[in-house]
């Protein structure tokens, strides 16, 4: 998948998450809310799966490509300085990714931990308590998923921007063709 689709794939999970918080919000029947906890359990299970792949690249690697390229082509010195940024940006991307997978994650082992509702036999003063609390548990499963999607889709939009800057950049260098190193020109 592209940044773009995995992005848009981010968005879409967004708001799926978001109706079922809905969902919770305007229920309180035990029976529906333990059906809703069953729905969210079985759903948690691939949370993270889809957006498992960071953004790609070696910051580390783009950084040592910038001083190749200022150091033997200073004329190509805005290229050097988008590859600087492009490796700075990555390495906040892949921090902002993995702290979004982390949330994912612990959003599904707290999923897989939820307990329903209650019994509807159950004595009628702890009933409407207990669904009180499942819902309020998984509304806050769905939080903390709902801000890993959004770490993990703001890493993936940031870098696609970068990418685009990058190719911009690159698109004012022209290579002749004998391949030499002077034969590179802005």
């Amino acid at each position: 998948m592209t940044t773009r689709e995995l992005a848009a794939l981010c968005e879409s999970r967004i708001n799926g998450l978001s109706r079922r918080r809905q969902a919770f919000e305007h229920s309180d029947a035990p029976e529906h809310v333990e059906g809703l906890i069953d729905d969210l359990r079985g759903a948690a299970s691939d949370w993270d799966t889809a957006v498992s792949r960071p953004p790609e690249g070696d910051p580390v690697a783009l950084r040592a490509g910038a001083r190749t390229v200022r150091d033997g082509a200073p004329g190509l010195g805005a290229v050097a300085d988008a590859l600087e940024s492009y490796a700075s940006a990555l390495e906040s991307w892949q921090a902002r990714h993995g702290t979004g997978l982390a949330q994912l994650r612990a959003a599904r082992q707290r999923a897989a931990g939820l307990t329903v509702a209650g019994d509807a036999d159950a004595d009628p003063h702890t009933g409407p308590e207990r669904t009180e609390a499942a819902s309020s548990a998984a509304i806050a499963v769905l939080d903390v998923a709902c801000a890993g999607y959004a770490a993990c889709q703001d890493a993936y939009e940031a870098a696609r921007d970068a990418e685009e800057a990058l190719y911009a950049a690159l698109s004012y260098v022209r290579v002749r063709p004998s391949g030499h190193r002077r034969d590179l020109s802005v």
